[in-house]
């Protein structure tokens, strides 16, 4: 019966990328953000600035620049634009498998239940849909934190490292959790050290090393543009507030991220403080997910999937155990679909755009403080 259940979670994914695939071919015109990776990444060899003035355009450093080479190189393009989704999709896909496993073996009345990776992924796929269009690296960033989280708990220290350092590739933004596990994970630090010098040596790879460092510095002045959250569209605490009209100052701005951090950062340590790693892991995982949403400067309403894995975790877990708060559990689930919100037609789409993602998770997110019964028990000691 499992198999079952798990065979018709895989056909769901399959399905979705199918049909995603089969759109590109047809309009392989409409390649959402692929083309800025492209273009940084045909420039990077012919020597070319990556960086176009401005607060848009390519964000990431010039090592994602050369690893997209391997995406750039397969022709057609469209074939290399349905690859790279297929990377995205398929760490996403994985991360959930990973989340749908971690259901303690030990009591029967939910290890056992045969639809927890069905749940999973009826829950969170919903708001990657948007992502998963546009060829964000979302969808890998979103897997990564998952995969960092778990890591973690599981003290496998080396494979936290190469997580992060696959977020901090990804995106600029994943700083965040880094910092966040370089601070209280002491174990992980020197991983953490040794991924981010190969990342910055990957990110020289160029017969020029000038013009390489040049573009290292580019980078570091387009991060300081790009992520000033001024005329920005952003889906954020603050595009809730400006949407309804609310002036938002920027020192307030700034105060207000800056305050959520250190909110993060002392979470974790008190997580720690209290149980050590797998409180502190999932202190991490919460942390860093409501920070990279409702907190960052540049949150678009597609960046939302990068917490859906959270709450359908959560929403799995007290569905599906009898004794789970089934209030709570339906909450999350509905908050869930709820963030699919700008796939649901244009009229929800204009009438939902900017404020709701952000305000759905400012909503739930005190379900995700209390540290889940399951999470407390690692891997290795489930199967024993």
């Amino acid at each position: 019966m499992r198999n079952r259940w798990n065979i018709l979670a895989f056909t769901a994914l399959g399905l979705v990328f199918s049909g995603m695939s089969l759109y590109l071919l047809l309009h392989p015109d409409r390649t959402g953000v692929v083309p800025n990776y492209r273009n940084a990444s045909t420039h990077w060899w012919d020597s070319q600035n990556i960086y176009e003035p401005g607060t848009h355009g390519f964000l990431y450093c010039p090592t994602f620049a050369v690893l997209f080479t391997l995406f750039n190189l397969v022709q057609p393009a469209v074939l290399g634009e349905i690859v790279w989704r297929l990377f995205g999709f398929g760490l996403f896909g994985w991360s959930l498998w990973r989340i749908a496993g971690a259901l303690p073996a030990q009591n029967s009345q939910l290890g056992a239940m045969p639809a927890a990776f069905l749940v999973m992924v009826s829950l969170a796929v919903p708001a990657s849909l948007a992502s998963l269009n546009n060829g964000q690296t979302n969808l890998s960033l979103s897997a990564s934190i998952v995969l960092t989280a778990f890591a973690l708990r599981d003290k496998k220290w080396p494979l936290a490292g190469i997580f992060l350092t696959i977020a901090l590739i990804l995106k600029p933004i994943a700083l965040g959790p880094w910092l966040l596990t370089f601070a209280v994970f002491r174990w992980v630090r020197g991983y953490l050290l040794a991924g981010l010098l190969g990342a910055l040596a990957l990110g020289f790879l160029h017969p020029d090393l000038t013009y390489a460092w040049n573009q290292w510095a580019e980078f570091s002045n387009k991060l300081l543009r790009s992520y000033t959250p001024e005329n920005l569209r952003v889906s954020d605490i603050f595009g809730i507030l400006q949407k309804a009209n609310v002036p938002t100052p920027f020192h307030i701005d700034t105060i207000t991220r800056c305050l959520a951090s250190f909110a993060a950062l002392w979470f974790c340590w008190w997580k720690y403080r209290r149980g050590q790693i797998p409180r502190a892991s999932w202190a991490l995982w919460v942390g860093s997910c409501i920070i990279l949403t409702v907190f960052n400067p540049r949150a678009e309403t597609n960046s939302y999937v990068l917490i859906s894995p959270l709450l359908a975790y959560v929403a799995c877990i007290q569905l599906l155990n009898p004794a789970g708060n089934k209030l709570a559990g339906w909450i999350l689930a509905a908050a869930c679909i709820g963030l699919m919100c700008d796939g649901m037609g244009k009229t929800i789409y204009l009438v939902t755009d900017v404020w709701l993602k952000p305000l759905i998770v400012l909503v739930v997110s005190p379900l995700l403080l209390r540290v889940p019964e399951e999470w407390k028990v690692e891997s290795g000691r489930r199967e024993g």
